[in-house]
């Protein structure tokens, strides 16, 4: 990753050629960035990120489009104040804050054993976890509502896969609803990763009444429950509350989460960890 001093910038396009290929990604950037400096110009995200300021002006037109920024005077963008009830692309969401979910990913994958059963709920953090348990050969039987987390894990001999049934939710991989809901109401399970859209509050929370009910489900069938959630899903909540922190064992998050953050956490006697990226 090559850093600026005298821009005080992060160069993105010698750290990452790719981005210009993958406009997910670039987006993803784009927000990454103006979330950290609360605003940018076309000029600046154009210089950072190394893309021509047409290309730009594309991205920033897809994501007001999807509901990410809006403009105000003066040229600047910023993130919008969104709806309890808005959720991203999940190409674009895969996408944000990427480093720290494969380092959480990582972390969740270590707290995992040979013989296990672990239900890897819809996420793109969790997914990373599934990543692993793949690339290390890890024996494990693994429940899943995620297609493209079932075609990872599918990779591997070593893994017992089952896929809950139901209706795949519209431009998602999450499967929701029945048969897969009443499935998860008879199992136990050693583990679940569970993915969440908000910390905030003292409570998990996501956008839809329909997802919450499969989480809830998750983690009432798991001995231990593991939140992988990145540092920007803290102090904000969304539409349909999950559970309290307190009925979780563990988070983990990254470096970004605050003291006065993790403090409340801890608090409510959960274990926090933070990964590092």
């Amino acid at each position: 990753m090559a850093y600026s001093k005298s821009t005080n910038t992060i160069d993105y396009f010698s750290m990452n050629r790719k981005m210009r290929i993958f406009p997910e990604r670039r987006r993803a950037k784009i927000l990454e960035i103006i979330r950290r400096n609360e605003s940018a110009s076309v000029k600046e995200l154009s210089e950072q990120i190394g893309a021509s300021n047409s290309t730009i002006h594309r991205d920033l037109i897809e994501l007001k489009k999807q509901g990410f920024i809006e403009k105000s005077y003066g040229g600047a963008i910023s993130l919008k104040s969104v709806s309890t009830t808005f959720e991203p692309d999940h190409e674009i969401a895969s996408e944000i804050a990427r480093e720290q979910k494969v380092a959480i990913g990582k972390m969740a994958y270590k707290q995992l054993s040979n013989g296990q059963s672990v239900i890897f709920d819809s996420s793109s953090t969790v997914f990373e976890a599934a990543r692993y348990v793949v690339e290390k050969g890890l024996a494990i039987t693994a429940v899943t509502n995620d297609i493209k987390i079932a075609g990872m894990l599918s990779k591997s001999s070593a893994v017992n896969l089952l896929m809950v049934g139901g209706v795949l939710r519209p431009r998602s991989n999450t499967i929701l609803g029945e048969p897969g809901l009443s499935f998860l109401g008879d199992l136990n399970v050693d583990m679940a990763l569970i993915g969440v859209h908000a910390v905030g509050n003292n409570k998990l929370s996501d956008t839809s009444v329909d997802v919450v009910s499969m989480k809830r489900l998750m983690t009432k069938a798991a001995k231990r429950t593991i939140i992988l959630a990145d540092s920007s899903k803290f102090g904000e909540s969304a539409f349909y509350n999950i559970c309290d922190i307190k009925d979780v064992d563990e988070i983990i998050t990254d470096k970004g989460i605050t003291k006065k953050q993790r403090k409340k956490l801890e608090e409510q006697e959960v274990r926090v960890f933070v990964a590092k990226s």
